[in-house]
Parts: C-alpha cells; sequence; structure tokens
C-alpha cells in the first residue's frame, strides 16, 4: 500500500484512504488535497492495492499500523476507502468523514455470475468492472479514465463483501457525502446505514472531487472533517 504526504506545514493531520483504483496524483484527488493543505491540514493519502486475497493484512492492518503512530488524527475516506475506515476504532481519531463509501454492492454487480465467480480462489482481474466517465464525475480527467481498473479479481470482491456484511455499527460522530444515483456503490445502502442528519447528498458521479457541483459542496466538507456530524 503506497503512502504519499501532502501539506507538509499543516499542524493538524488527515488520513485520507482512497478509492479502489484511484492515485494521489490524478487532477480530483489533488484539488481535494490541495484545499485540505490550505486549510492548515498535513494529508498522508493512501493509495490502496487494486487486487488483494485478504481484507484485514492488506488493507486494514496498513492502515491502522500508521494510524497507531499518530498522536490524533482526521480520516477521510471515498469508495473502498471508507469501507478500510470503517473498521477504524481509536481513541486518537478526531472525526471521520466518508465521500461515496462502498458498504454495498451496486445492482449492477449484486447478481448470481459475481456470487459464483467470488468462490474462486482466483486473484487475477477477470471480471468486468469499468465505468463510464460520467458515472465517476464529468470532470474526470482522460490521465485518469485511462488508468482506472476495466477488470476486478474474485478475490478482491469477495473480500469486499466479506467485510461489508461485518461492517461495526455506524457511529454517529461520522459524516457521509454521496450522490443518491451513484451507479458504482450502493447508495441505497449508504442511506439505509446513515441517519439523515449525518449525510449529505450531492447531484454528480461516484467522485465527488471529479464532480460538476464540488466547488458546492466544499466547505462543508472541510467543515466535516474539522467538526465531524455537528458541522452539517
Amino acid at each position: 500500500m503506497r503512502r504519499a504526504t501532502f501539506g507538509d506545514d499543516g499542524d493538524d493531520r488527515v488520513v485520507f484512504v482512497l478509492g479502489w483504483g484511484n492515485r494521489p496524483k490524478y487532477d480530483g484527488v489533488q484539488w481535494l488535497v490541495d484545499h485540505l493543505a490550505e486549510a492548515g491540514y498535513r494529508i498522508d493519502t493512501f493509495e490502496i492495492p487494486r487486487t488483494v486475497s485478504d481484507f484485514e493484512s492488506e488493507y486494514l492492518d496498513p492502515v491502522q499500523s500508521h494510524l497507531a503512530d499518530l498522536d490524533e488524527y482526521r480520516l477521510l475516506s471515498h469508495s473502498t476507502g471508507g469501507l478500510i475506515t470503517r473498521y477504524v476504532d481509536d481513541d486518537d481519531l478526531v472525526t471521520r468523514t466518508y465521500l461515496s463509501p462502498w458498504w454495498g454492492f451496486h445492482e449492477s454487480l449484486d447478481n448470481p455470475v459475481v456470487s459464483l465467480a467470488m468462490k474462486l480462489p482466483l486473484s487475477k482481474p477477470v471480471l468486468p468492472a469499468s465505468s463510464d466517465r460520467e458515472e465517476l464525475g464529468e470532470l474526470t480527467t482522460d490521465e485518469w479514465y485511462a488508468d482506472a481498473p476495466d477488470y476486478a479479481a474474485p478475490t478482491f470482491l469477495r473480500e469486499a463483501k466479506r467485510a461489508q456484511e461485518r461492517m461495526p455499527p455506524f457511529d454517529t460522530d461520522d459524516a457521509v457525502f454521496y450522490s443518491p444515483t451513484d451507479a458504482i456503490v450502493s447508495p441505497d445502502t449508504i442511506e439505509a446505514q446513515t441517519p439523515p442528519e449525518n449525510r449529505v447528498p450531492y447531484d454528480g458521479g461516484h467522485e465527488l472531487f471529479n464532480s460538476r457541483p464540488r466547488d458546492e459542496h466544499i466547505d462543508r466538507v472541510l467543515a466535516a472533517v474539522d467538526e465531524g456530524a455537528d458541522a452539517l
């Protein structure tokens, strides 16, 4: 798992766990990181592996190991990163903010073919998993769109499903930003898991930082990172 740090002069720490396939070098993520840095944060980004065979050892443990070295921090996550950070339970955690967390399979992925394939101990990406630009966000750059994964490994989907089925209870101090028309993760699961006062819907794609209304929501995202759900 790759980690990069931005905003070295920041007094407070934000740990940002990215979604599946995304990288901190792309414009949308950098746009959000720049806003965090301007708000006075030092940001540690985690670029997660695209293929795993064990959720705990390959996803959760590297994040937890880094957090254990921090005295105080805020958590920010997107998509699969939001599944990972759901498992963090630490007295040093100040706030936790989710962007389109992957807490349930979208209906397009929840089918018998995928269910059968997930039983195979195959860590090679063979299952179609591409998304069009509008589904990700209309501001998605050509560079990111060309690099976005087209296929997923059965073991990756198996481990995600297993983690989704045993998530810890939702913490009512947390904030969630999501699109009710998300075509990549299940918005119904997000709504079922999150009280109305803890969630902020937006009209756009799966990636808020690549969606056209991002400028309308950045202040609320920064407020949630700073203060938690009370800021909503």
